[in-house]
């Protein structure tokens, strides 16, 4: 995240210390000159909105450590990657630690627009979900504004990704190819995947050869690992 300090950077920047000036602001990442760049968008000190900013983390341990000295509302930002631990559970443990008194609001920052990653954050607690590619002064106000609004906001880079690594999926195998494939991925055997699908074993056969070939693997096991671990099936 490129940032530069100009007339504009301040004015966003003390616009998002308004929007958060009832929280404490955590930044858990492995990256440091992005936590100082994200940190400074906070600690720029004025006379209306002081800097609440109560630490830098880069291990989970140390974010989780933060929060003796939090009294009130939190927010916390937290990237895919940690020194120590992974990002991911860590917002999960601070989901865990909210409470009324004390809300953890938290910022989920991704790597990359990897499919599993992206599926398990969507799945995941935090409030709002970040790519880093596309992180910006504008794009965290905005994600505050969610926020305080009660509303989730997921980075809209995030689903052409994820729709452009499934349409490309959708072409490698045929719809009864996709289907014997699920039923192949459950442990059924050649019969009993004709069996489910009303066709013959013999056809039920040459699908899971055609699915083998388009994987590249030698057989129905292998066949099924790797097509989970390229999230052909569900």
């Amino acid at each position: 995240m490129l940032i530069t300090i100009d007339e504009s950077f301040r004015t966003l920047s003390q616009h998002l210390q308004g929007l958060a000036r009832h929280h404490q602001i955590l930044v858990a990442t492995d990256n440091r000159p992005y936590a100082l760049a994200l940190a400074s968008c906070f600690a720029l000190h004025h006379d209306e909105h002081p800097s609440r900013l109560v630490g830098i983390a880069t291990t989970q341990r140390e974010a989780l450590a933060c929060l003796d000295e939090v009294r009130g509302p939190l927010l916390a930002f937290v990237s895919e990657r940690l020194d120590e631990g992974r990002g991911f559970d860590l917002i999960t443990e601070l989901k865990q630690r909210s409470v009324h008194q004390s809300p953890i609001d938290t910022v989920f920052t991704l790597e990359q627009t990897n499919p599993l990653s992206i599926k398990q954050a969507i799945a995941g607690p935090s409030n709002v979900i970040l790519t880093r590619g596309s992180l910006d002064l504008m794009t965290i106000v905005n994600a505050v504004e969610s926020i305080l609004e009660g509303v989730r906001f997921v980075d809209p880079s995030i689903f052409p990704a994820l729709q452009s690594r499934n349409s490309g999926q959708a072409h490698a195998l045929s719809d009864r190819e996709r289907m014997v494939l699920q039923q192949l991925c459950n442990g059924l055997t050649n019969r009993e995947i004709g069996e489910a699908l009303t066709i013959a074993e013999t056809t039920a056969r040459g699908h899971v050869q055609s699915i083998m070939r388009k994987l590249n693997v030698k057989d129905r096991t292998a066949a099924a690992v790797e097509a989970m671990r390229r999230h052909w099936v569900d």
